[in-house]
């Protein structure tokens, strides 16, 4: 019988290759969503999230739209909380901002939108959320005052805060001489009250007076 065979060979067995490593999941968290995506940035081409992104830039310009109409007749009323505690939610910027400007027992309905709509960070904030959603950067103008608005909004707050403090006092002088005006006119009803009381006594000569000043025994 033939012996077996026997490998002299002093190499050890060749160990099978290693396997390729795992590639990382894309984690990306969209924070218009609100979800967080396991596909990365392709998150951001989805039909749902291309859907909420249009319907959040839509109503944004509907808020600019409607804030940019009060530059063209600024109203200053008497401030209600109900009313004026208003706020708008600003996806670019991702925080709600107040509607309204609201000072002194004071309020300017749109007016708080228009001060963010102005300020320097609403307008990088709105550069970088159109960039990272694939957004058109033409929408930027429509989302943010142009410069011409951003003068005029501080010129017209003022001018109609002037007018409305006069219109104030003016109400306030009318008021007082109002109630001036009722005090007087109480005064001389009193007085002619008085003076009607006091004919007959006089028409009854010294001997009326004299009876109705001593007291009946």
């Amino acid at each position: 019988l033939s012996p077996p065979f026997v490998n002299r060979s002093d190499s050890p067995p060749s160990s099978p290759p290693p396997l390729p490593p795992v590639p990382a999941m894309a984690v990306h968290y969209c924070s218009l969503c609100r979800r967080t995506s396991f596909t990365g940035r392709r998150h951001l081409y989805s039909t749902g999230h291309r859907r909420r992104l249009r319907e959040a830039l839509e109503k944004l310009q509907e808020e600019v739209a409607a804030a940019q109409e009060v530059l063209r007749d600024v109203v200053v009323v008497r401030e209600e909380a109900a009313e004026h505690e208003r706020k708008v939610w600003c996806p670019c910027c991702g925080h709600a901002v107040p509607r309204d400007w609201r000072r002194g027992g004071l309020a300017v309905p749109q007016a708080g939108l228009l001060q963010h709509l102005a300020g320097p960070e609403h307008r990088r904030e709105t550069a970088r959320f159109l960039r990272e959603n694939r957004a058109e950067a033409a929408l930027r103008e429509r989302l943010v005052l142009s410069e011409e608005d951003r003068g005029r909004l501080a010129v017209v707050l003022a001018e109609a805060l002037g007018n409305y403090e006069e219109q104030e006092e003016e109400r306030i002088q009318q008021i007082a001489a109002s109630i001036r005006e009722a005090e007087r006119r109480q005064r001389d009803t009193v007085q002619a009250a008085l003076q009607v009381g006091a004919e007959p006594l006089l028409c009854a000569g010294p001997a009326a007076l004299s009876s109705t000043a001593t007291p009946p025994r």
